[in-house]
């Protein structure tokens, strides 16, 4: 039996090992299935994270700040869960929803300001 290191941590293991008993690195190739699925969540969750970026210049021309946020909203939800980007979309979520709130506001001062 050699000894390998862990592409992820470093660590000498068993060549024979299929996770790494020191940082739990799963040394078996994912399917192709498994690759996507966890790429879709990545690109939905980055895209969520610019749409809220967006959204902190879109909410003060409400037109542009529904979509902007709602948008980003969305995305950050399906980009959230079992993945590396978990926090990206959290972030993106969060701005989204913030921003949507600032959109809604501004909408209500400027009917108030018109009537």
């Amino acid at each position: 039996m050699a000894l390998i290191k862990c592409k992820e941590c470093g660590k000498e293991i068993s060549d024979q090992a299929k996770v790494c008993v020191h940082c739990g690195y799963s040394l078996v190739k994912k399917s192709s299935q498994e690759v996507t699925e966890h790429g879709k969540k990545d690109t939905f969750a980055l895209v969520g994270l610019i749409l809220g970026c967006c959204s902190i210049i879109a909410w003060i021309i409400p037109l542009l700040g529904y979509p902007c946020t709602i948008i980003g909203i969305i995305f950050s939800a399906l980009g959230s869960g079992e993945s590396n980007s978990k926090n990206m979309a959290t972030a993106g979520f969060i701005l989204s929803v913030l921003f949507f709130i600032a959109t809604l506001m501004n909408s209500i001062a400027g009917a108030m300001m018109y009537s």
